[in-house]
């Protein structure tokens, strides 16, 4: 009987019917939970690496105690917004809190079940992933702890100090509205006639941290009178979503300075605390009128994008987009008739040009043995590795890697390691002090770069959306793509902060290798193809025989088709982020076309650059091999070849329902392989034994803690990467590349 009595009296008590009715109620808010619970455990955003935006917070580039104090008071924010916001929703069911001292301060501590349970998972996870990820000591781990739980804390304190004291003044205000005290007890003990239905029984609650009491039978007070006391506390409650807003556009507005630009996962918790509490005011005001009001306010929403009031499309970085006039049309007609045999004849005749200065730097009486290099997409993964090989290999060949490399291409975060590896060596070239075998210069390129992008998504792209820069006449909007190529020329010691045209002499030289950019065009799924030389001959495939009446247009020259729109001064990191603009993560850049098209991730098409290059080596076949010994094709890859992943014994009704609709996505990379290969069997034989494929691959030292396809790399990831050289396959195509090059 007593334990039957003491499950009654826990089921009805207050923490255990708060917890209940956030699950019958209002179940959207814990959303929010449920996203932060799976990131911070592994689960959402995974494989992107979000759960290091909380559990390894970056500010001013360290992980550190002000790191995680500062996540801790953005953690504090969320809380506390979750905290009011339900406080407003929900206590009108539990009118007893009326009749108590400091209500808010008890309806958070009986509250508590869901922030507890948050705060200890994230201590417990940020021990483990600093411990085995970030490879940090005990001591430091428990300094990050500390700062955590300080942030947290002050937060809590913070609010519960301005609470009370707004109980003081709604005091004040209640003895000036009823007087004396004799009308103050003859108005609240006056009963109310009609039932509270929407009250749910409570028989204790936790008065203090220590203290169980019964709650108060309130049946005896004036209902409305209960009410205006807790619709004071909602007026309080509600300044702070308006603070929460504020605090969000100052954020926005200071994001050029290095000091504002806050840990990632403190600014999506404080965005998530300003949605909590924007969503609660919304519902608390509107009530049964919230779905309409919200149709209609995402139909005007949609109704301003569609005819231009609201523009805050992404755009290419040095593109004129000010002319209207004169834009090319994008058609297949338009296409065809730009792109022709004459045009293909002429950009083939510069590059054949190319590759006889490039001849020319070797002796007259030797054929040299002719490099293309291809980098993989990954986002920071892949990057580090690109850069990593690249240097051991141009280290076993003294220095001589460049030399004799006369294209490089591929896509996403290869493209960004290899463009930066090819800088620097031209940099080299002009005489500057730069020692390109320096492990300083693969920190450089491994450093965060999710870190601004998610914090400006968070404060920018979603509250200010209409803030721009300029360049010379031209307007853009200072969202995540300009936080990803601002912070990309900071790690980089701004040496990409060039245009598309400054590359041109210098490749027309042969003083360094041609380097291809490309995207995918979503309209068609058309590759655009960006490099400061006219590369039409890369736009279509080449008939020997009249097999086609007409070119089939698989590409695009954006620096010819372009032309009108200045698209040489196009920023080198906006070509890198074109090429590596993974859904989501960076915003597709819009193209001044008519109609506009835009762009996004090269690895949609061809994730490993070889379906450019090896339409680069048919077209140049011919000269290829009467001028060279060979052609030498590297694939610099971070994902290993022809893998099969984990095949699971049994299948579940979710891999039923699923599997059919995602089977492409999650093979993706195998597909593109198989069909590559095929292709470049086929190559070999425009080349017969001369031609040499090596292949490098990221291969982790464990297969499960392979590093994440993040723009954001643990300590432990970046060892691993760097030391996945030393396996055999890889040390075995290094001293294939190398006794190649010595023949």
């Amino acid at each position: 009987m007593k334990v039957k009595l003491l499950l009654i009296k826990t089921y009805y008590s207050f923490p255990i019917q708060l917890l209940l009715l956030h699950f019958r109620k209002y179940q959207v808010l814990l959303v929010f939970w449920v996203i932060l619970f799976s990131t911070i455990n592994g689960g959402f955003a995974k494989v992107f690496g979000g759960d290091a935006l909380y559990l390894a917070p970056e500010y001013l580039g360290k992980v550190n105690f002000y790191s995680t104090t500062i996540l801790g008071l953005a953690n504090g924010m969320f809380i506390m917004s979750w905290q009011i916001t339900t406080f407003i929703l929900h206590t009108g069911r539990f009118k007893f809190l009326a009749t108590t001292s400091q209500p808010f301060f008890k309806y958070c501590l009986n509250n508590a079940i869901i922030p507890l349970l948050f705060i200890l998972s994230m201590l417990f996870r940020g021990w483990e992933y600093q411990r085995y990820e970030q490879l940090s000591s005990i001591p430091d781990i428990m300094l990050l702890g500390e700062g955590y739980i300080c942030g947290v804390l002050f937060i809590i304190f913070f609010c519960f100090f301005y609470f009370f004291n707004a109980d003081k003044n709604i005091g004040r205000r209640l003895e000036k509205r009823f007087g004396n005290p004799r009308n103050f007890v003859r108005m609240i003990l006056k009963p109310t006639q009609e039932p509270d239905e929407n009250a749910l029984p409570v028989h204790n609650y936790f008065s203090t941290p220590w203290r169980i009491r019964r709650a108060r039978n309130v049946d005896h007070y004036n209902k409305h009178y209960l009410d205006s006391i807790l619709k004071q506390h909602h007026f309080a409650a509600m300044i702070t979503v308006g603070c929460a807003l504020i605090f969000l556009v100052i954020l926005a507005y200071m994001m050029d300075y290095d000091v504002f630009r806050i840990p990632a996962g403190a600014s999506v918790l404080i965005f998530f605390a300003f949605l909590i509490g924007v969503a609660g005011a919304y519902s608390y005001m509107l009530q049964t009128w919230s779905i309409p009001f919200l149709l209609i306010t995402l139909f005007a929403l949609n109704w301003m994008v569609e005819h231009d009031w609201v523009d805050n499309r992404n755009k290419a970085y040095g593109l004129n987009y000010y002319e209207k006039k004169g834009r090319p049309e994008y058609s297949v007609a338009a296409l065809q008739a730009f792109f022709t045999k004459e045009k293909y004849e002429a950009d083939k005749e510069q590059t054949i040009q190319i590759l006889n200065s490039w001849k020319a730097k070797f002796p007259v009486n030797k054929k040299p043995p002719l490099i293309v290099l291809n980098f993989s997409g990954g986002g920071s993964r892949s990057a580090t590795w690109s850069f990593h090989v690249l240097q051991r290999l141009d280290s076993l060949l003294k220095g001589q890697l460049m030399g004799h490399t006369v294209f490089m291409t591929g896509a996403s975060g290869g493209m960004l390691g290899a463009t930066y590896f090819r800088e620097l060596y031209y940099e080299q070239q002009q005489g500057k002090r730069i020692n390109l075998w320096d492990s300083i210069y693969a920190d450089k390129v491994s450093q965060d770069l999710l870190n601004s992008v998610f914090s400006v998504m968070a404060v920018n792209d979603f509250i200010t959306p209409w803030r721009s820069f300029s360049v010379g006449k031209n307007h853009y909007s200072k969202d995540r793509g300009y936080a990803f190529e601002t912070q990309l020329n900071e790690h980089t010691d701004s040496v990409l902060a060039k245009s598309l045209k400054d590359y041109q002499q210098p490749e027309r030289n042969a003083e360094i290798p041609m380097l291809v950019w490309s995207a995918t065009i979503n309209t068609d799924g058309r590759r655009l193809i960006i490099s400061p030389q006219p590369v039409s001959y890369l736009c279509s495939p080449q008939y020997l025989y009249p097999t086609r009446q007409v070119r089939d247009i698989d590409g695009v020259d954006f620096a010819q088709y372009f032309a009108a729109q200045d698209a040489m001064d196009l920023h080198i990191t906006s070509a890198i982020r074109m090429c590596a603009t993974f859904p989501y993560v960076l915003p597709n850049a819009y193209l001044p076309s008519n109609p506009i098209i835009d762009v996004m991730d090269a690895g949609i098409r061809d994730n490993f650059g070889q379906q450019t290059t090896l339409r680069y080596l048919y077209t140049f076949r011919k000269w290829i091999n009467e001028n060279t010994s060979g052609v030498v094709y590297i694939q610099i890859r971070d994902t290993r070849k022809n893998d099969i992943s984990a095949i699971k014994k049994s299948k579940d009704l979710g891999d039923l329902l699923f599997e059919p609709l995602f089977t492409m996505q999650q093979h993706w990379s195998s597909m593109q392989d198989f069909d590559q290969d095929d292709l470049i069997n086929y190559m070999e034989g425009y080349f017969p034994d001369k031609f040499h494929r090596i292949i490098f691959q990221y291969v982790p030292e464990k297969q499960d803690k392979a590093a994440a396809l993040s723009w954001h790399l643990t300590s432990r990831e970046k060892l691993d990467i760097a030391h996945a050289l030393d396996n055999p396959g890889n040390q075995s195509a290094l001293d294939y590349v190398v006794k190649l090059l010595a023949q």
